[in-house]
């Protein structure tokens, strides 16, 4: 089989509340153990050698979600938004990377994401780190076709999505146990591999990451045509 790894790598960080319910703690608790497997996923990343990687953390559909969630949600990432991160991914060569709509978010938020963006874009891109928050694949696509002209190919197509400078995305995962991709990197991920884990994110580690990049390896990529068998 041939063996080889992928470039971008794509996440769906499902089940922290099922996760949370399940150890008889609200859901908010699931999302705060979630932010440990996210640095655990970062590391194995880094460790790897795959430049690219996108955390699908809030849809454009989790609006619908209770207030209180939400509002716990927009803490965890002001928090989490700090100095301290920016000293962190310099230090690893991590440029951070912003997939989403900022419009509705609060201005103090926005705030922090452009610096974080500013202070990390110097990095010679050993990773790049892409949280996808407030994102949505329908909402993306529509955006980017208000931008298109006449006989414009897929490549400039593809410039002008969110995800622009990113490749397409070789392999989706989801965790949680859901077999849906919900609205996510929908062009981007047109001939991604997928890989649909029955683990809750807060459960997931660098052991479940390098088992689903081993699969990755096993499967064989055609992109529609046929290879030698």
């Amino acid at each position: 089989m041939e063996k080889y790894l992928p470039k971008h790598v794509a996440i769906i960080m499902d089940g922290n509340g099922r996760w949370a319910k399940q150890h008889n703690h609200p859901r908010v608790f699931g999302h705060r153990e979630g932010m440990k497997a996210i640095k655990d996923t970062v590391s194995a990343t880094l460790k790897k050698g795959i430049p690219f990687l996108s955390l699908f953390a809030f849809s454009t559909e989790n609006w619908n979600r209770p207030k209180s969630e939400i509002k716990f949600l927009l803490k965890l990432l002001d928090n989490a938004l700090s100095n301290k991160l920016i000293t962190d991914l310099n230090k690893r060569h991590i440029t951070f990377h912003w997939v989403g709509f900022k419009e509705n978010l609060p201005a103090k938020l926005v705030t922090k994401i452009n610096k974080v963006e500013h202070d990390t874009a110097h990095n010679q891109h050993k990773l790049t780190l892409n949280i996808c928050f407030n994102y949505g694949g329908m909402q993306d696509i529509l955006q980017a076709a208000k931008l298109v002209k006449k006989q414009t190919t897929l490549a400039q197509f593809e410039k002008m999505l969110l995800t622009k400078n990113t490749p397409a995305v070789d392999l989706l995962i989801r965790t949680g146990n859901e077999k849906r991709i919900s609205n996510f990197l929908l062009f981007q991920s047109a001939y991604a591999e997928i890989i649909f884990e029955s683990t809750f994110w807060p459960q997931y580690n660098h052991i479940s990451y390098y088992n689903n990049i081993q699969e990755y390896t096993q499967r064989q990529r055609r992109y529609g045509g046929i290879k030698n068998e």
